[in-house]
């Protein structure tokens, strides 16, 4: 891989580098494989020649190459003017930095590389993370029911963090009081699953069959008063041993594998249904044991993968800092939710839980919102501006030996607080606490009622549920003008055939959603992958870091579904009942049990977030609204 130079060295390299004509006869070869292919001479080498440039522009540095005829010639017959230019590479040049965001963006993992001694190429050893998930719709979400190899990416993952970054030390433990002991969440994902396949297969419960009673459903306290909790499995006054656990999980994933033995496509949507519900209440769980586990200084970190270089990634974000804009959200109509009959075992759209249920449309008056979420910076200005010394939950306190040369009174370079305030804080990870001066740009995680106070002192508020939804819809809308807007800008450049051929230049329209629905029978037309899903590439989702990532540099841009950074994002809406809502058959008190007026939804997903759960719209999770442990942010919005 060629890595980024300075443009004036290589615009003046490019313009002598090729001084026998070596790149050019190896590119105009290129037509001579055309009329081979083709069957005759389509192409005369002589009317053509190769051009070649660099250019530098917000996609990064890039060398093009063009086939230009000398003369008007003909091809295929169509006429092509002397001097047109038709695109035929592309080149791009990367910096080290910009090469590891590839390397992360395509799944991959770097072993080993090879560069020559100015470090201008080199050779790159890449292997695909096994510990990584895909973050394209047509890949993440490309059957309504997860195949196999989906769930072996999720055992993967799980046994990684289960048997290799939590310690047999920690199993009895509880980090989080109001939370089982961290050895329940090894039992629980597979007997849970074994319960809902043993619903609908009509087969028996794996054995030990007792594992039903102590592993089914977790616990939830009230935070305020922990005496009051939701029905919950029976906690015994010892657990099993580890190994009949694992032997146990074992057991119910060979279970399992053996539905898929003639193919995803034969098994029963009503199995299917109880496969799906098992998967994503394990990919839930899996986050949840991970929450739990960085509040322990026992555990330990991913072992596939080095520590990142904190310092360096703090150093870069804040020369990267933009402002946060505050950005216009039209007034408009939203759809909420999909369809998804349980009773329809025909049915062969996607799966969704109680609460995503049924397809709805709400309308959105007009309103503002900020780019991006609340970075810990601001959380740390607001707490030291009001006094306030509870820090949250993702933050710690530690023991700082005071030095005679630290100066209490300077300032944290323009942060509005002293350098002091931040020496005994650092911020939880999975690599361990790493010093809060290395996240500042990170979006902070923190219950509702810490954010929404912190929100009005900055002048705002948290959006509704609706409101976040109106502005991803938003996000997504300008995301598709950007991209028409590029392609008109373009195309022509390359090829004018193509623009008479009938490229469209016009931006799109906000989507229409009235004749969605006929009002007379509430009919809707079947929603498209593409409706239901979105492209997560780009995103801190799906474990692509395993930690948040700086935000500051996304200001101009509306954070859309999933973009805060790996952080979930809070709304001000409680947990309701809607209209239309039935609670699953399969598991009635899935949502049903938290109509308590206590939780409030959050949606999107933080970077441990399965892409199935962090990219579907219709998604929606849910907390306590002063639980302090779950990996929640928030962005401001306010009324126009």
């Amino acid at each position: 891989m060629r890595t980024h130079p300075k443009q004036w060295l290589t615009s003046f390299l490019y313009n002598i580098a090729d001084q026998d004509g070596v790149t050019h006869e190896f590119i105009l070869n290129g037509l001579q494989h055309a009329n081979e292919l083709l069957g005759e001479a389509v192409f005369h080498l002589e009317d053509w020649k190769v051009i070649g440039e660099y250019v530098y522009d917000s996609e990064g540095g890039h060398h093009r190459a063009f086939y230009s005829p000398v003369r008007d010639t003909v091809v295929m017959g169509e006429i092509i003017k002397a001097h047109e230019r038709i695109q035929v590479e592309q080149s791009f040049k990367y910096r080290k930095d910009a090469c590891d965001g590839l390397w992360k963006s395509a799944g991959a993992l770097e072993t080993d590389r090879w560069m020559t001694k100015g470090e201008d190429y080199g050779l790159h050893l890449l292997i695909k993370n096994p510990l990584s998930f895909s973050l394209n719709p047509l890949e993440y979400a490309r059957e309504s029911v997860p195949q196999m190899s989906d769930w072996e990416s999720l055992w993967a993952t799980w046994d990684t963090i289960t048997r290799r970054m939590l310690p047999n030390e920690e199993l009895l433990d509880k980090p989080i009081k109001l939370r089982n002991a961290c050895i329940f969440y090894l039992g629980h994902t597979p007997a849970f699953l074994d319960i809902q396949l043993t619903k609908t297969t009509n087969d028996g419960p794996t054995s030990p069959r007792y594992f039903h009673s102590i592993f089914e459903r977790g616990i939830d306290p009230d935070v305020d008063n922990p005496e009051n909790c939701h029905a919950h499995s029976e906690i015994p006054d010892e657990w099993p041993q580890l190994d009949e656990i694992l032997a146990y999980q074992g057991q119910v994933r060979n279970r399992l594998s053996g539905l898929y033995d003639n193919g995803a496509e034969s098994i029963p949507r009503d199995v299917a249904r109880a496969i799906w519900v098992g998967f994503e209440h394990e990919a839930m769980h899996m986050e949840t044991l991970l929450y739990i586990m960085l509040q322990s200084d026992k555990t330990l970190p991913p072992p596939h993968l080095p520590t990142p270089d904190f310092k360096t990634l703090a150093r870069d974000a804040k020369l990267s800092r933009v402002e946060n804009e505050w950005f216009d959200i039209p007034e408009q109509d939203i759809i909420l939710g999909l369809d998804d009959p349980e009773d329809a075992l025909d049915w062969d759209g996607h799966f969704g839980w109680d609460n995503e249920k049924p397809r709805r449309r709400v309308h959105v008056p007009s309103f503002q919102a900020k780019g991006r979420p609340i970075t810990n910076e601001e959380y740390a200005r607001y707490l030291y501006e009001t006094g306030k010394s509870k820090v949250p939950a993702s933050w710690a306190t530690e023991v700082v030996v005071p030095s005679i040369q630290t100066n209490g009174h300077a300032t944290a370079n323009g942060a509005g607080f002293p350098v002091s305030f931040l020496q005994d804080k650092s911020i939880r990870t999975v690599y361990g606490h790493i010093p809060l001066k290395y996240a500042l740009d990170w979006p902070v995680f923190a219950s509702y009622d810490e954010l929404a106070g912190c929100a009005a002192w900055m002048g705002g508020r948290i959006p509704t549920a609706e409101e976040a939804r109106s502005i991803y819809t938003h996000s997504d809308f300008i995301k598709r003008k950007q991209a028409e807007n590029k392609l008109a800008a373009t195309v022509p450049a390359v090829n004018g055939h193509l623009l008479n051929d009938g490229v469209e230049e016009t931006p799109p329209s906000p989507p229409d959603t009235s004749s969605l629905v006929d009002e007379e029978d509430r009919t809707w037309p079947p929603v498209q992958d593409s409706d239901l899903f979105v492209d997560l590439v780009g995103a801190n989702v799906g474990f692509r870091n395993w930690h948040p990532v700086p935000v500051t540099a996304n200001g101009g841009h509306l954070a859309g579904q999933a973009e805060m950074g790996g952080a979930w994002e809070w709304t001000s809406s409680p947990l309701r009942r809607h209209e239309g809502f039935e609670p699953m058959a399969l598991y009635p008190l899935y949502t049903a049990d938290f109509f308590d007026e206590k939780h409030n939804i959050v949606l999107g997903g933080s970077w441990a977030t399965h892409p199935r759960i962090a990219g579907r719209k219709s998604f929606v999770n849910w907390y306590q609204r002063n639980y302090p442990y779950a990996w929640v942010g928030a962005r401001l919005v306010r009324d126009k």
